[in-house]
């Protein structure tokens, strides 16, 4: 079983209805029915069946560690072998670690399509709506979308291949003419100015909304949106581990998380902290259950009620927590190291940070080449954004190094590691 790297100070996010405690209870059972792999959980806890049945759903889950990625291959090995019913099966890419997959069974996705319909009429899309699933080769993440959509009523919804030749296939998607487009923002960025082409402010055209999904998606990007295309734009929340899990509304203040289909709770940096990690226990999932499932995003709590009205908490989503990285003692995050070295760019372009020990421990980090004139500013910028990295490089502790590769060598930044922690693999050879 994995160590869990959370604090103990874990609580719970939004209120609890009795019908989600009910589900709740249910959801604990199922997993114990069904898994052989949560039999053990529940033992190594001092968990019984009765104890589920009989107390707070709530206290017995807390009760219960916390689940990490390392141990997800063992549960989803499980879940294949028992595999009846199954219909489907979602992964990650990858390229952070080991994949992890998801399997997926015929009232799993029932219940995902709902949510999906769900949310999507939340960001306004209606019998009227025409969507266009803009994604690359191959479209398996739009699938669920349009099944959703179908569900919805839209007028018409469809996925939209982006190849190679993506200014060729994009002259022809005008011709479709869709009210919202649902894509994610590295391809958003890597078709900018082929949209543009198609779809400035007062092109003629019907777009109205964009609606992005899968990554975080840069304020200046999102601000270059509305005002190049005049569109309102929406955020979406998931994972593949979890599939739907929130939405932005039209109040634009944050990201809704639907705690009536999962229990979502908080884990805070430190006591009284805004800033924390989630960890979801899933409702809806039958074939691959999650029970206290760290799930390493990184968000912010946002105070108060929504003027939208809907009742579910709200967060803005930071990132990943895994895209950090301890050097010494020194925690180093990567959106801060970015933020430092683009700090006079109207946008935040790619980097990568590379993290070795030899001899010594060795920061790398991997820039376009446009930048390579600039590095002694961007050397300084950074030591006064890090005082503690500032630190370590002056007494040697760390050494510090650019270099510099093409854009395009960067690829698309849903598979590109941000942070690579190579003394990982060091240690292991020990």
């Amino acid at each position: 079983m994995t160590q869990s790297s959370l604090p103990p100070c874990v609580c719970l996010l939004g209120s609890m209805t009795g019908e989600t405690r009910a589900r709740l209870r249910e959801a604990l059972l199922m997993a114990a029915r069904d898994f052989e792999f949560y039999v053990q959980r529940y033992r190594s806890s001092g968990v019984s069946l009765a104890d589920i049945s009989t107390e707070d759903p709530l206290d017995v889950l807390r009760r219960l560690p916390i689940l990490e990625a390392g141990d997800l291959s063992e549960l989803a090995a499980e879940s294949l072998c028992r595999g009846e019913g199954i219909i489907d099966m979602e992964t990650s890419s990858g390229t952070t670690g080991r994949r992890k997959r998801r399997f997926i069974s015929y009232k799993d996705d029932a219940a995902e399509t709902e949510l999906l319909a769900e949310l999507f009429r939340i960001c306004g899309l209606d019998s009227n709506s025409r969507v266009a699933c803009l994604d690359t080769d191959p479209l398996t993440l739009m699938v669920s979308f349009t099944k959703a959509l179908h569900l919805l009523g839209v007028r018409e919804s469809y996925m939209y291949c982006v190849g190679s030749d993506f200014e060729a296939m994009l002259a022809d998607l005008p011709r479709l003419d869709p009210t919202v487009i649902i894509t994610v923002p590295s391809i958003i960025q890597r078709c900018f100015e082929a949209l543009k082409t198609h779809y400035a402010a007062g092109s003629g055209t019907s777009l109205e909304k964009t609606r992005f999904v899968g990554e975080h998606m840069p304020v200046q990007m999102r601000k270059k949106l509305q005002d190049t295309f005049d569109v309102e734009v929406f955020g979406y929340y998931g994972a593949s581990e979890t599939s739907a899990l929130g939405i932005e509304c039209s109040e634009h203040s944050g990201t809704h998380i639907f705690t009536d289909h999962n229990v979502v709770e908080f884990a805070p940096d430190g006591p009284g902290s805004d800033r924390g990690e989630l960890v979801i226990t899933t409702l809806n999932q039958r074939a691959f259950p999650l029970v206290r499932y760290a799930l390493k995003d990184r968000v912010a709590l946002i105070p108060g009620r929504c003027p939208c009205g809907l009742p579910h908490p709200r967060v803005d989503v930071l990132g990943r927590a895994d895209d950090s990285v301890s050097i010494l003692g020194a925690k180093l995050s990567y959106d801060s190291v970015l933020a430092a070295l683009y700090k006079d760019s109207d946008e935040a372009g790619p980097m990568q940070i590379v993290v070795t020990r030899d001899e010594g421990e060795s920061l790398e980090i991997v820039l376009p080449s446009s930048l390579r004139q600039s590095e002694t500013d961007l050397r300084k910028a950074l030591m006064i954004a890090q005082p503690d990295l500032d630190f370590l490089v002056s007494s040697k502790h760390l050494r510090l190094s650019f270099s510099y590769i093409e854009d395009s060598s960067f690829g698309d930044a849903r598979k590109t590691r941000r942070v690579v922690d190579n003394r990982r693999s060091y240690q292991s050879a020990l």
